[in-house]
């Protein structure tokens, strides 16, 4: 009963200090509302209370004065709300200069701390230079006549002494706050900077790693081809030798294929276009159309595939994502192998999850390599038939696992071969 009343009431707090905020406001108008949110709640709860005693003591219009201030508060939460940002700033300070200066002229009620404090935050909420300078002006001069120029009780007696020491100190306390607060904002918005400037960092050095696949690796085999399919238009080769030009020819589509596909799948990675859509489906199949895609490399190096798994196991994934991640570590198994080696492909339920462990006996990793892997500073390795690679595979294995809500580790001997599962939610 306790947690949920505390639930309710942090619910309720959250909803007034965010009055006129939404997602897409910038991050330091987002704070600047909420500064202004936050001491034009407490200023209704406060200003009730002085119209109350002032009521209760027979100061009628310094009472008024206090409604007044209320019903500029609300004033500014009803703009806020309405997104008139600028006008509830101006409303608030103009209304409160006059309030103030009337209030401390006549009642003696040590309005100036007030003063100070709507300097203060006037400095810090106004970004155009003259409207900060013509208010702050303002507020200077009436501070500077409240406490040297002091008008007999016109309106009505003054407060007590008392009274105004409290003033004081709220007003100090609202100093305090104020400063506190946009501290607090000038650091979170330090972070915010420190955040993005490590965005265009990555972003920066997966751009010259996307430029550099770009400019070398995929250029050679786009060179081969070219030379390849001149040699095939002045017919300069046998019967014998065309057969064999045209399953390389095969080969270097294939792959450049692969790499293309792996281009894209990372740029939309980076630019967040990828979306995730889990549906449960058979993983056999997918095993399958991969081992036909594979068929050509897996015969040319002789490579053993074994199966074992139940051919009826459900993944919940998003099965595009899942094909990717599969063709890479196959097509990684294949090429670290040697030739007349082993792979084993294998599919367990574990608990209340799925695992799938690609393994083989090819020339494995040391624990540098390990570490490299499923970052951008993992590079490109050949094969052992000097088979190209492109370094981009894994780190989409890595992502495209995370948003299916998995994991991916890896075990590996330098000599010995690789063993990679994959671990999935039921």
């Amino acid at each position: 009963m306790t947690h949920t009343f505390f639930t309710l009431l942090k619910q309720f707090i959250h909803k007034l200090v965010h009055v006129g905020i939404y997602p897409e406001m910038p991050y330091i108008e987002s704070r600047y509302t909420k500064l202004l949110n936050v001491l034009n709640w407490l200023g209704l709860c406060f200003m009730l209370g002085y119209a109350i005693l002032n009521l209760t003591n027979e100061r009628y219009f310094l009472a008024v004065l206090n409604v007044f201030n209320m019903a500029d508060a609300a004033a500014v939460l009803v703009l806020h709300r309405l997104r008139m940002y600028l006008s509830a700033r101006l409303v608030m300070v103009g209304f409160r200069i006059v309030i103030y200066t009337i209030s401390g002229l006549y009642f003696h009620n040590g309005a100036e701390y007030f003063l100070l404090t709507l300097l203060i935050t006037t400095i810090i909420i106004f970004e155009h230079k003259w409207i900060r300078i013509f208010l702050c002006s303002l507020i200077t001069l009436s501070c500077i006549s409240v406490v040297l120029f002091p008008q007999p009780p016109l309106l009505g007696l003054p407060v007590m002494e008392e009274q105004a020491i409290v003033n004081m100190l709220v007003a100090i306390a609202l100093i305090i706050g104020t400063v506190t607060f946009f501290k607090s904002i000038q650091y979170g918005y330090q972070k915010e900077v420190e955040k993005q400037r490590q965005a265009l960092v990555e972003l920066n050095r997966d751009k010259q790693r996307m430029f550099s696949i770009l400019a070398h690796d995929i250029r050679s085999p786009i060179a081969t081809l070219e030379n390849l399919l001149q040699i095939f238009y002045e017919n300069l080769l046998t019967r014998s030798e065309q057969m064999k030009t045209t399953q390389l020819l095969k080969d270097q589509v294939t792959q450049l294929g692969i790499t293309m596909d792996d281009l894209l799948n990372w740029s939309a990675r980076g630019m967040q276009g990828i979306q995730t859509i889990k549906t449960p489906f058979l993983l056999y199949p997918v095993l399958m159309e991969l081992f036909i895609f594979f068929d050509l490399i897996i015969k040319q190096k002789q490579l053993e595939v074994e199966l074992h798994m139940d051919q009826e196991m459900i993944l919940s994934a998003d099965r595009d994502q899942i094909t990717v991640v599969m063709r890479n570590l196959l097509s990684n198994a294949c090429k670290f192998s040697h030739i007349g080696g082993q792979i084993r492909i294998a599919a367990t339920k574990k608990d209340s999850r799925r695992e799938v462990i690609i393994e083989d006996k090819g020339v494995g990793m040391d624990e540098n390599s390990i570490n490299r892997l499923f970052t951008s500073s993992n590079i490109s390795t050949q094969g052992t038939a000097s088979e190209k690679g492109y370094g981009l595979g894994l780190m989409l294995c890595a992502e495209f696992v995370r948003l299916n809500e998995g994991n991916i580790t890896v075990k590996s001997r330098f000599g010995e071969g690789s063993i990679f599962t994959i671990s999935l939610p039921e």
